[in-house]
């Protein structure tokens, strides 16, 4: 028996999955993984593995606080994710959090703080390949860039790249436009984040190495994988496998009565990096009585250009992740003109709460052009307002929208990204069965 089992373990557990940090494409992917018994580990930063004596004694003495750690921490835990096959490391969230403070002073120890923890979880995971020998690695973007990838070649390990950012050149593209059309936005494209060139081109660099040296590469859009063609990435290389949105907590308000208001509602960072000034001057173009203009995310510490704007519209600022398909179902249009993206999760959101949408092609969003929605390019302040307007004008045809984009979020969900995540790992090790 114990044989068997042996063999069965080799066969079966495959797949190395690494990503830091909590995003849900990651945390699904390992349970995608796990479902198809082709999961090997998940290397990740902080995972919360429940209560545990110290959690007990303090529900006791301060539940409330300890109510509210909880929230916070069941963000870093999944049930389906087998938490004997997580292996943590509490390092890089400390470095992190100090990272974060180092920011908010605008301490220029910030970027070395940043590139530190970055490459200690890359020596980390290169160090634990020798010894567990996985079939393939399956790689989040910037993890494994300079040690990882590299000693997976070596050992005759087999890569995918998750890519969960659009193409670095593209990025570089938007910085000199945004630069030199919204100078007065621009110190605000990252919001509280200073924009380091020096940082970005060294970040920029490592991004481009994985997708040099990966074997496969898993994207989000159409339009990711259009623009790693065009800078010479072979299409055979290239794997679409968008994301999805928890259709169950994500629903439409059944209430919902469509007529001549109108809330259009924007929700991310409100950073020039999302198009917050193209939404914020196409808003002034077409607002009207009955109409509102929402802001859900928080506002930069020191707003800057943004301050001509906050009295023309209803800022909600950062809320819970519980309060959010609540917020998102009780609007009618969701406007995300973004202008560098993956593929961003908020969109599927959107979708599943049966909300028309505005998004550029850039936001990675399955949004179909007339459809669930409207296509705008980015930056186009025309375009977009008169998108917006033509949405807000039609009560009917959000009504109808509505319908379409509910049933475009069923046909994204999680479950189906699971299967396509383990098919794409199986045709990865040669085995597509």
């Amino acid at each position: 028996m114990s044989a068997f089992y042996a063999m069965t373990t080799l066969r079966t557990d495959r797949i190395l999955v690494a990503c830091p940090d909590a995003r849900p494409p990651a945390y699904q992917a390992v349970i995608g993984l796990a479902q198809a018994d082709l999961l090997h580990s998940f290397h990740t930063a902080y995972y919360y593995r429940g209560a545990g004596r110290v959690g007990s004694l303090a529900s006791r003495v301060a539940p409330v606080r300890y109510a509210r750690l909880q929230r916070a921490l069941s963000r870093r835990f999944d049930p389906n994710i087998p938490g004997e096959r997580v292996r943590s490391s509490w390092g890089y969230d400390v470095a992190l959090r100090l990272e974060e403070q180092l920011a908010r002073r605008g301490h220029r120890a910030r970027s070395g703080v940043a590139r530190w923890r970055t490459e200690r979880f890359d020596r980390m995971l290169a160090r634990t390949l020798p010894r567990h020998r996985p079939e393939a690695a399956f790689i989040f973007s910037d993890v494994g860039s300079q040690y990882t990838l590299p000693r997976c070649r070596e050992l005759g390990i087999r890569t995918i790249l998750s890519m969960v950012h659009g193409d670095v050149r593209e990025e570089q593209q938007v910085l000199e436009r945004e630069a030199e059309t919204a100078p007065d936005f621009f110190r605000i494209y990252l919001g509280d984040g200073s924009l380091d060139l020096e940082a970005l081109a060294w970040l920029h660099a490592r991004r481009l190495r994985d997708i040099e040296l990966a074997d496969r590469i898993l994207v989000p859009s159409d339009h990711i994988a259009e623009t790693l063609i065009r800078y010479g990435t072979s299409r055979d290389k290239i794997t679409v496998i968008p994301y999805a949105a928890d259709t169950l907590r994500f629903r439409p308000d059944p209430a919902k009565r469509h007529d001549e208001t109108c809330t259009f509602l924007f929700a991310g960072g409100i950073t020039q990096r999302k198009g917050i000034k193209y939404l914020l001057e196409a808003w002034r173009r077409i607002r009207r009585p009955g109409w509102r203009l929402q802001l859900l995310g928080g506002l930069p510490s020191d707003p800057g250009p943004l301050v001509d704007y906050l009295d023309e519209v209803e800022v909600l600022g950062r809320v819970s992740h519980a309060e959010m398909p609540a917020i998102m179902a009780a609007a009618d249009v969701f406007v995300f003109p973004s202008l560098f993206e993956g593929s961003a999760v908020v969109t599927y959101e959107a979708l599943a709460c049966g909300l028309a949408c505005v998004v550029t092609p850039d936001a990675g969003s399955v949004v179909r052009d007339g459809v669930e929605g409207r296509l705008v390019p980015p930056g186009n302040i025309e375009r977009l307002a008169e998108a917006m307007e033509q949405l807000g004008l039609a009560p009917d045809r959000r009504a109808s929208m509505s319908v379409a984009a509910r049933t475009r979020a069923e046909s994204f969900d999680w479950p189906r990204y699971h299967l396509a995540v383990a098919g794409a790992a199986r045709h990865a090790i040669g085995n597509p069965g």
